[in-house]
């Protein structure tokens, strides 16, 4: 799900006569990543073997204690939208380095978003990170994991399209099943760059919970909040939604995000899909 603790925007200031700079600007920060990103999916051609349930994490702003399966690729991706001003296009290719613990890169390759000046378009920042469960579920206890992410600016902050600063955020988190119920409470601490100089912190909250319905179709549901006491905001919104199965390597989600607060978004429609594609 979208990040909604990104700091605050800057207003660019940038003459209109340097519009093809900017865009060459936008280019050259997302070409080492989008290379990245597109050979480690062309390896996702070779001949696939052994695809593994998925371990899905969007579109929640909250991470489970699952990671994906030891030795296998996982692609997150799928679209959000904002009727009053905001698309964004989050996609995370993850990888299970352990039993426990996955790597991961997330990216948006296509980012609108209205700002005070006008429209823009580019990409989105670069997000790395690595998620590790240091705790097995047992019927008394629940599983728990830690979730480390750095934040690249690559998005241009002269279109305001991001902060231009590097983030950096730290989670703890528990899941445990309840008969029908997968439930988890997640905590996240993240250190802001601060255009103007220092940095702030977030702290974002969440209790989230997932069920089977019938067949292949599942429903999820989480009351989160993220709170900046620097900036005064204060977000609170829930997100509501389905799964559809089809197989255990691959999973459709479909859900709607509704702000609780002033500083919230009112409404985003968030849909995507997350595919195991096995050992290589």
């Amino acid at each position: 799900m979208q990040n909604l603790t990104a700091s605050k925007p800057i207003e660019p200031v940038v003459p209109a006569n340097h519009s093809s700079h900017r865009r060459w600007r936008t280019i050259r920060r997302a070409l080492p990543a989008g290379l990245a990103m597109a050979g480690i999916l062309s390896s996702c051609t070779a001949v696939q073997r052994d695809r593994a349930p998925v371990t899905p994490q969007r579109p929640t702003f909250s991470s489970d204690t699952s990671t994906t399966a030891f030795g296998t690729f996982e692609l997150e991706a799928g679209g959000l939208w904002d009727p009053s001003d905001q698309i964004d296009t989050p996609a995370t290719l993850k990888y299970g380095s352990g039993e426990s613990t996955e790597v991961f890169v997330g990216w948006s390759p296509l980012f609108y978003l209205n700002t005070p000046t006008g429209r823009e378009t580019g990409v989105g920042d670069v997000v790395l990170g690595t998620r590790h469960r240091f705790m097995e579920e047992t019927d008394e206890m629940p599983s728990a994991a830690f979730q480390a992410t750095v934040k690249l600016p690559t998005a241009d902050e002269g279109e305001g399209l991001g902060s231009g600063e590097l983030d950096a955020s730290f989670a703890g988190i528990l899941t445990k099943n309840i008969e029908r119920y997968v439930v988890t409470g997640y905590y996240n601490l993240e250190v802001l760059g601060d255009p103007s100089g220092g940095t702030d912190v977030a702290h974002g909250l969440a209790l989230a919970t997932s069920t089977p319905i019938s067949g292949n179709i599942g429903a999820f549901g989480e009351l989160a909040g993220v709170f900046i006491p620097e900036q005064d905001d204060e977000q609170v919104f829930t997100t509501l939604g389905f799964t559809f199965n089809p197989r255990a390597s691959l999973v459709f989600d479909l859900g709607v995000v509704i702000g609780l607060s002033d500083d919230a978004p009112d409404f985003q429609l968030v849909f995507g899909m997350t595919r195991n594609f096995g050992h290589y």
